[in-house]
């Protein structure tokens, strides 16, 4: 009987083995190295298709595989398909190496890094001169290296843009206009605060949620960047329209530590470039797009009221009213 079990547990253990070494969903897996089969990677993305957060992921794609002659298969994931819509466990999945290659903004990142919220902070880049200004060279490296204290590896800076505001109660020029707005925000602390502070109604929840809960009338608003508003439909079931600037939202393209460490140095800078060049390419797009959109919005929502800009007064009262925001999250 002992020798029976002996060898019971022994063909389990063989049978276990084998289904390790079959499996060659991980850039770590060296069998697919040794046989030439492509390692094959998954792309998380919290935007869809129609964004210009998917320019940047597919160039990024493209040009891994024209680097490193097809060597990895790299699947794109739009909506955080993987983690059921839920982003901050995105993000999660990315620090666990469930999977490899991440893209998302810096109010879903601050969650988990309260420090990638800086540049988020309201009107504290007001313009894109602004950004330009303070976020290439040490400020956006700084960025990218408080997100890799978070047990990732940040690679690039991509471009979320500024975000606007939609409700369907009453055109927004005033902190007043926003009493008891129930508004939805990522998860996003600051943003939660700071519109406590305007005394709206801040309720956090994914953004695959934001259309129907705003057509059943759950949520009276949301905000997020014009990108993102046209192509999740937003504006479909919406009745205003501010135009305001009052967050600036980068993205950050992000690699999991479990396939860095597989990775060879030159396949390390072939990463690194691709990911500048590609989020080069997504912030471009994504400017252009914005210069856009105001035309697209007037032609496909016709219907839709629209304030366009607010005056420095205006801009100046809602200042005033987060101002506490900046001593709350002084550290």
């Amino acid at each position: 009987m002992k020798k029976l079990l002996a060898l019971i547990l022994a063909l389990s253990m063989v049978l276990s083995l084998s289904a390790c070494s079959g499996n060659n969903n991980s850039a770590g897996n060296s069998n697919g190295e040794s046989s030439g089969e492509k390692i094959k990677l998954s792309f998380s993305s919290a935007a869809n298709e129609n964004s210009t957060w998917h320019v940047g992921a597919t160039k990024f794609v493209e040009l891994i595989n024209e680097k490193t002659n097809g060597k990895f298969e790299i699947t794109i994931y739009t909506m955080d398909q993987l983690s059921g819509g839920n982003q901050a466990t995105g993000i999660e999945l990315l620090q666990t190496g469930s999977t490899d290659i991440h893209l998302t903004d810096a109010l879903v990142w601050s969650s988990i890094q309260p420090k990638a919220i800086v540049p988020a902070m309201p009107w504290l880049l007001p313009t894109y001169e602004d950004v330009d200004k303070y976020m290439s060279g040490e400020g956006g490296q700084a960025l990218l290296d408080a997100i890799s204290e978070s047990g990732v590896v940040a690679l690039g800076l991509g471009e979320g843009g500024y975000r606007q505001v939609v409700n369907n109660r009453n055109p927004i020029r005033t902190p007043d206009d926003m009493k008891g707005l129930k508004m939805r925000i990522p998860g996003s602390n600051v943003h939660v605060s700071l519109l406590k502070y305007l005394g709206a109604d801040p309720i956090t929840m994914s953004s695959t949620e934001v259309y129907t809960s705003t057509q059943q009338g759950t949520i009276d608003a949301s905000e997020n960047t014009i990108d993102l508003l046209l192509s999740q439909r937003t504006l479909e079931v919406s009745d205003y329209l501010t135009l305001w600037n009052y967050s600036y939202d980068p993205l950050f393209l992000t690699v999991s530590e479990k396939l860095w460490g597989t990775l060879t140095e030159e396949e390390k800078q072939i990463f690194k470039d691709a990911a500048k060049e590609a989020m080069d390419i997504q912030k471009e797009a994504a400017r252009l797009n914005a210069a856009d959109s105001l035309d697209t919005i007037k032609r496909d929502y016709p219907n839709l009221k629209i304030v366009e800009e607010l005056t420095s007064e205006e801009i100046a009262a809602f200042k005033e009213k987060v101002a506490p925001v900046y001593n709350d999250n002084k550290d």
